[in-house]
């Protein structure tokens, strides 16, 4: 299926065909679907009651190891997460967007997680728990306690329709200054921080703007009001209803609503502080480790007469003894010092006015505390504008210089993935202008000096791959330039110069038992010339890459002019959980130079664009977004949107802090406004950013969108059209057809099986985007989970007449490369395959059919991986079907995977093939329903 080049050319491979599947037949199969039994329930069952006898047993010891772990540098694009490891437990501060993607690249273990601490009830500290809940969920963890501002948990409830916690018990804890969490590996108190002036007249004057709707474009949240208490499970195999239809509140909702109302109007002023403080609160941290005792030395007990027996554990424990001969020995002297457990402190100031010196006091070296109480770090979420104003300088400085302050917030750079730079390295050999190297300058590069081949027939390759690598090192270098590096240490002139303050990276370590020291070591580096000679290495690439580049240079000398936009690019091409080489699906539509679009926003889009264009040029971009396009409510395809929603805030906030910026058109289901209206009013205000234009109006078999909506839409994306279908995959998902101008016109399929609907609404389009989440050996598997085989998607483009289709969405068990039909890539001079980081102008679109054979060299050890697990397939297959016996439980197994593996309340479609090591999350291929 890898072509000619594939490394099993003799396998026959039976073709899948490209139907499509009518309303009546999805009938049927969601009704099938709905019967089918579970499994997945029990193979979560069985992962908790083994999680719950670990844990019980950890229980009883002190751990011995432990040490923070920067996983999230807090860099505007980047999670700013921090994970405590001990050798029974681990524990999250904080958990932004792509928590779970760099725990996966990083092997960052976290199937022992117990507990997570978030400072404020901010998307920049919450963003990664939708995600990172579900796939706890479904490696076993029985449940989670969060720890934070009260109301935190509000966002599950939130999140219900598409986040299901049902296997996994997310427990809030009472965060009470009169009260600690304590545990078998530390103790932790809490310390509510607000504004000092926060008095309640300003209460009610604060609070009135929630009880009014901003109204933007003549568009009031009741005109969605039916949207907003929408209740449908978007992961339930069910009869979809495949017209437009929208539910409406029930009666007793609305009355239900109209009695609390009235009961908010009888709130007293006492009540209405409590909730403003609820609302604005952040909780900073002093965990304090247990105490470790001392281990004996045997020597020493020997050599002073102390026989076998209890007085060697009384004597460990610290008490002193006295031997049958009267003498006394001293714990101290046969054993080496108690460990006091160090303190360490979590913060987050977000105004000076939050600030609260004395709550800190006790931890103050003032020469009264005692010196354990002293923090050996203090690790700072505080905002830059905060963190460096004299005042807070001056706080951080009452802990002493033996205090140590790490920091994780914007002022930081590093993104945290070396993995996505190796994959661009590679690719941009193949073709620089489509994949070019990604301006996230955060990750330092090697270099080291090229050794002279011994070889006089390899010294034309050296040097042709140090030629490579090292422009390609330069242009790493000169990016450098433009960002100088992470944080900022107190100057000489800086009163408080002797502050040690150390920048978080991806990685960066702090020890905090058996010793107290940073280890910076694990932080990651490119490898440039690694990347080009594994590549170049590769037999046959280097004469493939030629071949591939003559046909490059032909089309583009016979084109007549290159035209820049319109221009794609690809910021996320995987289903169902990020990997480290392909992220949830987003994808960028660059209409002309001041107007841009997104076609889906998964979690992480930001990061993507901040790795794509540079955290220096990423806030132009977004200055040229007009309109997000949704086009389903799977978290994997739209929880990266408020991220969005306030990077693009942000943008316009650096040219004009004045001038409040046009809401962003937001395109999508209608019942988005579920989750969004209660974001809103619960956690921070993002109501005013964006303006709803539901996809259900927009359909192209219902008549003319209305005139308002045409000029108010359309003349603003800067297109001529913008038509949705609806298609085959969940509740309320839909398909659309970008009209650009009389030339040029773009389909985007969002989710689905092969779907008439779409066919019909990408009529003649210029560029089919569809998703091909599966191979097409496992088409009946990805019937089951409502998703396309790579031939049914590019049948779907030839039904359509589409000049080029390119493939995405891709199943993270095709990490590299999907599997074609070997049929297809004798005859393919339409078809492209879509990367994370690819950019395409119309012109490109001829190049992407060509790439295919060079790719399969490039990723020829992927290919041959792919191929050996299609003929154990393929083998397993052919013993059942000559064993009825066999052949049922096949039968069954197959289809309970299909349905089970990931269970249809918390996930979804795409399926595990291989088994799950239950305590490894990172080894876990999940698939959600995406």
């Amino acid at each position: 299926m890898y072509g000619i080049g594939a490394l099993f050319s003799k396998r026959v491979v039976s073709s899948c065909d490209g139907r499509c599947y009518s309303t009546s037949r999805n009938k049927k199969l969601f009704q099938f679907l709905a019967k089918m039994p579970k499994e997945t329930a029990a193979r979560i069952a069985v992962a908790q009651r083994q999680r719950q006898v670990i844990s019980k047993k950890s229980e009883k010891y002190t751990p011995s190891t432990v040490y923070l772990q920067v996983m999230g540098s807090g860099a505007r694009g980047a999670a700013n997460t921090l994970y405590l490891f001990t050798d029974q437990k681990r524990y999250l501060f904080n958990c932004g967007e792509c928590t779970q993607r760099l725990a996966h690249e990083h092997k960052v273990k976290l199937s022992r997680l117990e507990h997570v601490f978030i400072t404020s009830k901010t998307w920049r500290n919450i963003g990664g728990l939708p995600g990172l809940s579900l796939t706890l969920q479904d490696v076993g963890i029985p449940k989670i306690t969060l720890h934070g501002p009260e109301g935190l948990d509000e966002l599950y409830q939130a999140t219900r329709r598409f986040v299901i916690m049902k296997e996994m018990n997310v427990k809030m804890a009472q965060c009470s200054p009169s009260e600690d969490f304590e545990d078998n590996v530390m103790t932790v108190k809490y310390v509510l921080l607000g504004p000092h002036d926060s008095i309640l007249p300003n209460v009610n004057q604060d609070l009135k703007p929630a009880a009014k709707k901003p109204k933007l474009d003549n568009n009031s949240d009741k005109d969605y009001e039916e949207f907003i208490h929408d209740d449908t499970d978007y992961y339930k195999p069910e009869i979809r209803n495949m017209e437009a239809k929208s539910k409406g509140a029930s009666p007793e909702k609305s009355k239900s609503k109209s009695s609390s109302d009235k009961d908010m109007k009888k709130k007293t002023e006492k009540v209405l502080y409590d909730l403003q403080k609820k609302t604005k609160c952040t909780v900073a941290y002093i965990c304090t480790l247990k105490k470790r005792l001392g281990t004996l030395d045997l020597a020493k007990c020997v050599e002073r007469g102390v026989k076998p027996g209890p007085q060697l554990g009384q004597l460990k424990n610290g008490q002193d003894v006295v031997l049958p001969d009267g003498t006394l020995v001293l714990s101290k002297d046969v054993k080496t010092p108690d460990d006091p457990g160090p303190v360490f402190i979590i913060i987050e100031v977000p105004e000076l006015s939050y600030l609260k010196v004395s709550e800190f006091a006790a931890h103050f070296d003032n020469g009264d505390n005692p010196p354990e109480n002293i923090p050996t770090i203090i690790v700072h979420y505080t905002p830059p504008n905060v963190f460096n104003h004299p005042t807070y300088r001056e706080f951080m400085s009452m802990f002493g210089a033996s205090t140590r302050h790490l920091v994780l917030n914007a002022q930081n750079s590093c993104l945290g993935s070396e993995a996505v730079h190796r994959s661009q390295h590679k690719l941009h050999l193949l073709d620089a202008d489509v994949f070019p190297l990604l301006r996230d300058a955060s990750v330092p590069a090697e270099w080291s000096a090229p050794a002279n081949s011994k070889h006089e027939h390899l010294k034309g390759l050296d040097e042709l791959k140090n030629k490579i690598a090292l422009a390609q090192f330069q242009n790493i270098i000169n990016m450098e330039g433009s960002c100088k590096g992470d944080g900022s240490v107190a100057s000489d002139e800086d009163p408080h110069a002797k502050l040690e303050i150390i920048s978080a990276r991806t990685l960066t370590m702090f020890q905090l038992r058996p010793k107290k020291q940073l280890d910076r070591s694990a932080e990651p580096k490119l490898h440039i010339q690694e990347y080009i000679e594994e590549t170049m290495d590769i037999d046959g690439f280097v004469g493939s890459l030629e071949q591939f580049r003559r046909v490059v240079d032909g089309i583009r000398y016979k084109a007549t002019a290159h035209q820049e936009y319109p221009k794609v690019v690809f910021l996320g091409t995987g289903s169902c959980i990020p990997s480290k080489t392909r992220n949830t699906s987003a994808i960028a539509l660059q209409i002309d130079e001041n107007r841009s679009m997104l076609l889906d926003c998964g979690e992480g889009t930001f990061g993507q664009l901040v790795r794509f264009f540079g955290p220096k040029k990423v806030n132009a971009f977004l200055r040229t977004l007009t309109a997000v396009y949704v086009s389903h409510l799977h978290a994997d395809h739209h929880i990266g949107l408020i991220g969005i929603l306030q990077a693009r805030r942000e943008a316009f906030e650096e040219v004009s802090a004045a001038d409040k910026p046009d809401p962003l058109y937001l395109l999508a289901p209608g019942q988005i406004m579920s989750w969004l209206s209660v974001y809103d009013q619960r956690f921070e205000r993002i109501r005013q950013e964006f303006t709803l234009i539901p996809n259900q109006e927009l359909l192209y078999n219902v008549g003319k969108v209305s005139e308002e909506l045409t000029s108010a839409v359309l003349a603003r994306i800067g297109v001529q059209d913008v038509r949705t279908c609806l298609v085959s995959h969940c509740p309320n998902a839909f398909g659309v057809a970008v009209s650009i101008d009389s030339k040029y016109k773009l389909t985007y399929s969002g989710d689905t099986i092969p779907c008439e609907e779409l066919v019909n609404l990408g009529k003649n389009s210029t560029l089919l985007i569809h998703e091909a989440t599966m191979e097409d050996q496992l088409a009946e598997e990805a019937r089951m989970k409502m998703h396309s085989t790579t031939s049914q998607a590019i049948e779907i483009g030839r039904s359509m007449h589409a000049r080029y289709t390119v493939l995405t969405h891709f199943s993270q068990r095709y990490a590299r490369l999907p599997r074609l039909n070997h049929n297809i890539l004798h005859d393919n001079n339409s078809v492209g395959i879509a990367f994370d980081n690819m950019q395409i102008s119309m012109s490109d679109l001829e190049l992407l059919p060509h790439m295919y054979a060079p790719l399969q060299l490039l990723f020829a050890e992927h290919c041959m991986e792919m191929e050996q697990k299609a003929e154990n397939r393929e083998r397993k297959k052919n013993l059942t079907d000559k064993n009825p016996t066999l052949g049922m439980v096949h039968r069954f197994t197959v289809e309970s995977i299909a349905d089970g593996t990931i269970d249809n309340s918390s996930t979804s479609p795409e399926t595990k093939t291989s088994k799950v090591d239950s305590n490894e999350i990172t080894n876990i291929n999940i698939s959600r329903n995406s």
